[in-house]
């Protein structure tokens, strides 16, 4: 069968477009990566855990209802009642809460998380009836591992582990306020905090976190959220169920925490400035110099143009211990402190990323034609106008090309930055890696700020991509 002009040429283009799109998916596979980790736990990264972690349903409480009803509730916030004549689930609801503790009273269910706060919860309908978020200062709520809440008379006391934090909220909970703030009283209404009373029963895959015994029965709240029935008269289980599996634990909480537990902004700031100012000034030196010599000849301008160019063979690292010295020496002799300053980096960056577009923008002048510039100066145009009026407009999508080119050069260094910045002019690269060993090793808060880190240059790409595409397509056809 012979295919037409046109029918191989749509296939074609189909073949191309899903090779396209193949790549494109294929180049953005580690963003998607970067950005999927960023909602995991530290420790999952850390032991190369692919999919995401669920929360744990062990049953931490057993409690018998009306109308011949088993209430459990279990690790995650997840309350369910089952028939207790055969297990069979009758009502489920889940508040999806980490570090959970309860306490119950004839109308509600009060759940103590370290996630979502106090929620008081209708015990009939399990709807929710209120809920208390608590300041909780510098304490990072995904490192405690246990709540405590116990309640006497209207009154609830709440603590939770962390460090050596002993403090005891006392919440009225009639209105869900907080009437006080114990210092040092968790010994006292928690004495037993710290400590995990778990058993095993012959039979139980797990160990037993609770217990109820109702006549010859006896209900066993296990790990993983398995409840048994077992008949003690007959010494066997009749009847297995599990609660329904934990939510899916996504830590949009870890962005939170990024601004919270470490200077991030600090560290963005310095990044738009020094990126920012880098920008400019190299931009604005390597103008004038790309327009001298693509318009002017003088002695030792080709040589100059090489030796620009010769610039490049050698590796940036290469200057990194004479330009430390320089500084260190220029400090002593001067008394003007570099290192650690702003112009200390932004002068080193200028000067590095400067040859490189001096010979970029060399090229776009130079596809400029002479005869509109030539056609100016006849009109009475000075040579300064000409090229502010003239070239300057023309040559515009391969300057905005070359800055961001610059931008995203020094925003994604690290050496120089590591080395000539201090603590109040660390850049985001330092700061990504400093969330390794001084912070614990939060792999987790490391990957959210990759993803803060990325989101301003992909916006600023997509916002100049057009001047990208004609600065980088500029003088490729002549004519």
């Amino acid at each position: 069968m012979r295919l037409s002009y046109y029918a191989k040429k749509r296939i074609t283009d189909v073949i191309i477009s899903i090779f396209m799109l193949a790549f494109l998916a294929l180049t953005l596979l580690p963003i998607g990566w970067m950005v999927y980790s960023s909602l995991k736990d530290s420790t999952d990264i850390a032991i190369g855990k692919v999919g995401l972690r669920r929360a744990r349903t062990n049953i931490l409480m057993l409690t018998p209802e009306n109308d011949d009803q088993l209430l459990a509730l279990s690790e995650d916030g997840s309350l369910n009642y089952y028939q207790a004549a055969d297990l069979v689930e009758r009502k489920h609801k889940s508040y999806k809460t980490a570090a959970t503790s309860y306490a119950l009273d004839p109308k509600y269910i009060w759940i103590m998380s370290a996630n979502k706060g106090l929620i008081k919860v209708n015990r009939d309908n399990f709807k929710k009836a209120g809920q208390l978020k608590f300041k909780t200062g510098t304490i990072d709520t995904n490192k405690v591992p246990a709540t405590y809440i116990k309640k006497i008379g209207n009154y609830l006391y709440v603590s939770m582990d962390y460090k050596r934090f002993a403090g005891v909220w006392k919440v009225d909970g009639r209105d869900m306020r907080v009437v006080d703030f114990l210092k040092n009283a968790k010994p006292q209404y928690f004495p037993h905090a710290g400590t995990i009373f778990v058993k095993d029963f012959p039979g139980v895959d797990g160990e037993v976190f609770c217990e109820l015994r109702e006549g010859p029965y006896l209900f066993l709240g296990a790990t993983g959220g398995r409840l048994y029935k077992y008949d003690t008269v007959r010494d066997e289980f009749v009847a297995q169920v599990r609660v329904p599996k934990g939510h899916l634990l996504i830590r949009f909480h870890n962005y939170i925490d990024m601004w919270k537990n470490v200077n991030f902004g600090l560290f963005l700031r310095n990044s738009l400035i020094i990126c920012g100012f880098t920008m400019v000034f190299a931009m604005i030196l390597a103008t004038f110099a790309a327009y001298a010599l693509s318009r002017f000849r003088f002695p030792g301008s080709d040589l100059f143009s090489n030796a620009i160019l010769a610039t490049q063979m050698i590796p940036m690292i290469m200057y990194l211990i004479p330009i430390y010295i320089m500084f260190v020496k220029f400090t002593l002799l001067t008394s003007i402190p570099v290192k650690g300053t702003f112009y200390g980096i932004i002068l080193i960056y200028s000067a590095w990323f400067l040859p490189f577009s001096i010979w970029i923008l060399r090229g776009f002048f130079a596809a400029i034609p002479r005869e509109l510039e030539e056609a100016a100066l006849i009109d009475g145009c000075s040579r300064l106008r000409v090229f502010w009026h003239v070239a300057l407009p023309l040559a515009m999508p391969g300057i905005i090309a070359t800055g961001i080119y610059i931008f995203l050069n020094a925003w994604d260094e690290l050496m120089f930055a590591w080395v000539l910045t201090n603590a109040d002019t660390q850049t985001i690269p330092v700061g990504i890696r400093l969330f390794v060993g001084n912070y614990q090793n939060r792999f987790d808060l490391m990957m959210a700020a990759a993803v803060v880190a990325t989101v301003p240059v992909v916006v600023l790409f997509f916002l100049l991509q057009r001047h990208i595409v004609r600065g980088l397509t500029a003088g490729a056809v002549k004519g």
